[in-house]
């Protein structure tokens, strides 16, 4: 069975994409081979850490990558995560962009109020992921190549 190669970009690798790369790889390890890369390589929000613990998925000692560590990398799917990412990703010749826009947990400048935007944001991460990819959990096996029905559903959903 041939797995979706899945990338997320963000600015950093330190926000949107590693709780993207865990809510899917939690959903559906089984079709999916998920990888969260940042335009550049930072250090994950500390907050980020923190809600992600909340549902018991722990991102402490996660390095980061930068996009550069995965230029190679065939992906079947590209998800810019933020306007900086969307507007600077690199070309992946054979992965299908798609850009996903959330509210920056950042814009608030008290920390309860991040603290809320953060799980705001991971749980409409989590909803996107399960929405666009529930559809696999019955599958038995994907074929060689991509099921193009389904790239189009999910380019335009």
């Amino acid at each position: 069975m041939k797995k979706i190669k899945v990338l997320f970009l963000c600015a950093s690798n330190g926000m949107q994409s590693p709780m993207a790369e865990e809510l899917l790889n939690t959903v559906d390890s089984t079709h999916f081979e998920v990888v969260s890369a940042g335009i550049e390589r930072g250090d994950i929000h500390p907050l980020t850490m923190e809600v992600m613990r909340e549902i018991n998925v722990d991102l402490e000692g996660k390095a980061t990558t930068g996009v550069e560590d995965v230029s190679s990398v065939g992906f079947d799917f590209v998800i810019t995560l933020c306007d900086r990412s969307r507007t600077e990703c690199p070309k992946f010749p054979e992965a299908e962009v798609v850009h996903w826009q959330f509210p920056d947990p950042l814009a608030s400048v008290e920390h309860t109020d991040q603290k809320r935007m953060f799980r705001s944001l991971r749980d409409q991460i989590s909803v996107s992921v399960c929405l666009r990819w529930s559809r696999f959990d019955s599958l038995k096996s994907l074929p060689a190549d991509r099921d193009t029905r389904f790239q189009s559903d999910l380019v335009h959903s």
